[in-house]
């Protein structure tokens, strides 16, 4: 049930194998296309709209997998514990990222909006005086005033290999846009992470480049009626009849819970934002009788309603937690401060 682009991406797997030199010219053609786009913003051929309020973006080089949304919510939850009224926007895909952002800063609005431009211009109406942007690093039509842009640990590469080829939506020189760039890691080790950083540093001299754990703070009770979410608990120990993961990346959700001491009768992986099927929910509601299910936050605001109050229901909550650079960080959030 994993994704299968997740499948075909591992070079030691028979079918990338077989697929990788079919799809050379297209990624090639692909590489043309965004190297392209990027000269004609560079140049202002492509215009772009400055932000009427203090914007940051927060996005990646790859497709999924590196902990955008919860950075996005921590830089959210941050930026209001410092004193200012921020709001998410973003394009909304799938609908359910929306209701995740807006479960996990309950206080924050959440701007949903094919165009991002007027997706800042509601929020600034709405009282906002700084936009958390999600995933918005290749939306150039709005330029936003700083960009922190993740790489994932996991899914490095010094060499990289764009869309179809490979989960690369941007070559490695489009960093030089970043005001940060921020090593994330799920599964991967400190030591890994910092041998990422290295080579970014090495790739990018001038970048500032800080690295984050995105952990596991816990498992909450997730009770859709009610649309809230349960203080978390130490997973250690705990024990589900299924864990679902609809994301790009599920096998690291699975992982993250086995190190964490969770263990779960059976995975499932889906596609991110996987639209589930009556028989795929008929089976999920089937396990849930023999004990309680995990799901991705995305997946439960999807599921709960179809399930019903008799099924308990648990997410996985995760936690930023930075590692090094926390002073290219504050300044970052400090440069932000000063625009309002």
């Amino acid at each position: 049930m994993s994704e299968w682009h997740e499948r075909l991406w591992k070079p030691d797997t028979p079918a990338y194998r077989a697929a990788s030199a079919l799809l050379i010219p297209a990624e090639l053609a692909f590489r043309a296309a965004v190297a392209a786009r990027a000269w004609m913003y560079d140049r202002g051929i492509l215009s772009s709209v400055v932000a009427p309020i203090p914007a940051l973006g927060v996005g990646n080089l790859t497709v999924g997998g590196t902990g955008k949304t919860p950075m996005t919510a921590w830089f959210t939850e941050t930026l209001a514990a410092r004193g200012r009224v921020p709001a998410v926007v973003m394009r909304g895909y799938g609908g359910d990222e929306v209701e995740v952002h807006r479960l996990l800063n309950p206080e924050v609005p959440v701007h949903a909006a094919a165009d991002r431009v007027e997706g800042v211009r509601r929020a600034e109406r709405g009282g906002a005086d700084v936009i958390v942007l999600d995933d918005a690093f290749q939306h150039r039509a709005l330029r936003a005033d700083a960009h922190v842009v993740l790489v994932a640990a996991e899914e490095w590469s010094a060499s990289p290999r764009l869309l179809p080829r490979g989960p690369w939506r941007e070559p490695l020189a489009a960093l030089e846009r970043a005001s940060l760039t921020v090593t994330t890691r799920k599964v991967a080790t400190r030591d890994d992470a910092q041998r990422v950083s290295g080579e970014l540093a090495e790739i990018c001299p001038a970048a500032e480049i800080a690295e984050a754990h995105i952990g596991l703070a816990g498992l909450a009770r997730y009770d859709g009626a009610s649309g809230k979410l349960s203080d978390p608990a130490p997973p250690a120990g705990f024990r589900c009849a299924l864990a679902v993961a609809g994301v790009a990346r599920p096998g690291a959700v699975f992982a993250q819970l086995e190190a964490a001491g969770a263990t779960a009768d059976e995975r499932w992986g889906f596609s991110d934002h996987h639209r589930y099927s009556r028989e795929e929910v008929a089976r999920i509601a089937q396990r849930g009788q023999s004990g309680p299910l995990v799901a991705t936050l995305k997946d439960a605001v999807k599921l709960s309603a179809v399930l019903g109050p008799a099924t308990e229901l648990y997410v996985p909550l995760q936690k930023v937690e930075w590692e090094s650079g926390w002073e290219a960080v504050d300044r970052l959030l400090t440069s932000l401060e000063r625009q309002g």
